[in-house]
C-alpha cells in the first residue's frame, strides 16, 4: 500500500533530464509536469524543466493531437532545444493518443531532434522509463561510426552526475581511457549519435543499462561489462582492473590502491562489526553490500526497490549473510529495520522517516551530493559511518 517505486513516467522524465538542452514534454495534465519537476529539482538541487501541454477535461475526452503538435513546434521554437522526448501519461495512454505519429508529422518542421515515449504511469515503473528512453536514443540517433582513435568506453545507465561521475571519469582520464558517451547524466546529442565509436559499454544499472548495452553488442559488435560499479575499495580495483584490462592498459592501479591501505586498516578496526541496513536501486545495493562487508561491518538487511538480470547473482557472490528485501513497501520496510536493528542506514532522503522514528543515522548515498566512488570515495563513505555511528546524529 506503501510503494517504493515510483511510475514509468517519472524514469523517463528522469532519464530525459540528464541530457544536455533537452527538454521532456509531457503530453498530460499539468500536475504529471509539475510534481515530476519539483520532486526532480528537489533531489537535485536544480532546476529540471518539464513541458506539458496542459489537458483540460474536453482533451481528455475528444483527443487533443492537435495541441500536442502546436506545443511541439511551441517548444522548438521558444526553447531551441537539441532533443524534445515526448511522453504520454496515464491520461493520453488510456484515450490511445498515437504520440508517434503527432511526432512524424511535425518532424520537418522544427530543428531538434524528436523521440516518442509511451510512459503512462501505469505501465511499468521508473526503470521501465529509463529503459525506454535509452533505447529510443540509441536506435534513433546511433550512426555505424569508426572506432575511437583513443580507447574510450559508454558509461550505460547512470542517470546522477554530481562527484561520482566526476571522479569517475577523471579517473579514467588519468588511465588513459575516455568516456566517450555518459547515457544519460551530462550526454549530448552529439555524444549519443557517436555512441557506438566506444570501444567498450559498462553498464551501471541492472534493471535499464544491460538492453541497451547488448543491443549495442548485436548491432555494433560493442562488448559490455556489468559488474561492479566502483562502490568501495574492492568494487573500486575490480572496476578499474576490468576496464584497464579489457582495453589491454597497462597501468598500475595496485600501487594506487596500496596508497589507501592505511585508511582501510583504520576504517575496518573501528567499523567492525557495525550493523548497517541498506536500502537502495539494485545495483548500487550490491557494490555497497560488498564494501560494508570488507570492512567488517554486517549487512542487517539489503533493501531494493527492484532488480535486474544479475542483481540476485551478484549479490550472492559478494558472501553477504542478511535479510534481502525486494519491492516491499514502506510498512513491510520500516518493519524489516525495526527487526534487523541496524545502527546506520545506508540510503536516501526516502529514508529520513525511518532514521527520524527509529533514531537511527541515515548516510545519503543515493542523491550524489557527496562523493561515494572510487578509493577516495570509500574512505568519504567509511568516515561518515564512523561519525555517524559516534555521534549518533541523524544525517
Amino acid at each position: 500500500m506503501e510503494p517504493v517505486s515510483t511510475c514509468k513516467l517519472f524514469g523517463a522524465v528522469r532519464a530525459v533530464s540528464g541530457i544536455r538542452n533537452a527538454v521532456p514534454l509531457i503530453h498530460g495534465p499539468r500536475g504529471c509536469a509539475y510534481h515530476t519537476g519539483y520532486l526532480l529539482t528537489a533531489r537535485g538541487g536544480k532546476r529540471i524543466r518539464v513541458l506539458s501541454t496542459e489537458l483540460s477535461e474536453s482533451d481528455v475526452v475528444f483527443g487533443a493531437t492537435d495541441k500536442l503538435k502546436k506545443a511541439i513546434v511551441d517548444a522548438d521554437r521558444t526553447l531551441k532545444p537539441d532533443l524534445i522526448a515526448v511522453m504520454s501519461s496515464c491520461a493520453t495512454s488510456i484515450i490511445g493518443e498515437d504520440l508517434g505519429r503527432a511526432v512524424a508529422e511535425v518532424r520537418g518542421k522544427i530543428d531538434s531532434q524528436i523521440i516518442a515515449i509511451s510512459a503512462g504511469g501505469f505501465e511499468s515503473n521508473q526503470g521501465e522509463g529509463y529503459l525506454d528512453v535509452m533505447m529510443a536514443l540509441i536506435e534513433s540517433l546511433s550512426a555505424d561510426v569508426k572506432p575511437s582513435a583513443e580507447p574510450s568506453i559508454n558509461i550505460i545507465g547512470e542517470f546522477r552526475g554530481g562527484p561520482d561521475l566526476n571522479h569517475i571519469v577523471n579517473t579514467l582520464g588519468g588511465m588513459g581511457v575516455s568516456v566517450n558517451c555518459v547515457l544519460t547524466s551530462g550526454s549530448t546529442v552529439s555524444d549519443i549519435e557517436r555512441i557506438a565509436s566506444a570501444h567498450l559499454n559498462y553498464s551501471f544499472c541492472d534493471v535499464s543499462g544491460i538492453d541497451p548495452c547488448r543491443f549495442l553488442e548485436e548491432k555494433f559488435g560493442i562488448p559490455f561489462i556489468h559488474h561492479p560499479i566502483p562502490l568501495g575499495f574492492s568494487n573500486t580495483l575490480r572496476f578499474y582492473e576490468g576496464i584497464l584490462d579489457h582495453l589491454s592498459i597497462d597501468y598500475p592501479i595496485q600501487d594506487e590502491i596500496g596508497e589507501y591501505a592505511e585508511e582501510m586498516d583504520r576504517l575496518r578496526s573501528e567499523l567492525g562489526g557495525v550493523r548497517v541496513g541498506i536500502v537502495s536501486g539494485p545495483t548500487r545495493a550490491v557494490a555497497l553490500a560488498e564494501f560494508v562487508t570488507e570492512l567488517g561491518m554486517k549487512p542487517a538487511l539489503v533493501a531494493m526497490d527492484m532488480i535486474g538480470d544479475y542483481t540476485l547473482e551478484n549479490l550472492s557472490g559478494t558472501g553477504v549473510r542478511s535479510e534481502v528485501l525486494v519491492g516491499a513497501d514502506l510498512y513491510e520496510l520500516e518493519d524489516a529495520l525495526i527487526r534487523n536493528e541496524p545502527e546506520v542506514i545506508l540510503g536516501g532522503v526516502a529514508e529520513t522517516r525511518f532514521s527520524q522514528s527509529l533514531g537511527v543515522p541515515l548516510i545519503d548515498v543515493m542523491h550524489g551530493s557527496a562523493l561515494t566512488a572510487g578509493f577516495r570515495g570509500a574512505c568519504v563513505t567509511g568516515g561518515s559511518i564512523l561519525e555517524a555511528v559516534r555521534s549518533r546524529i541523524c544525517y
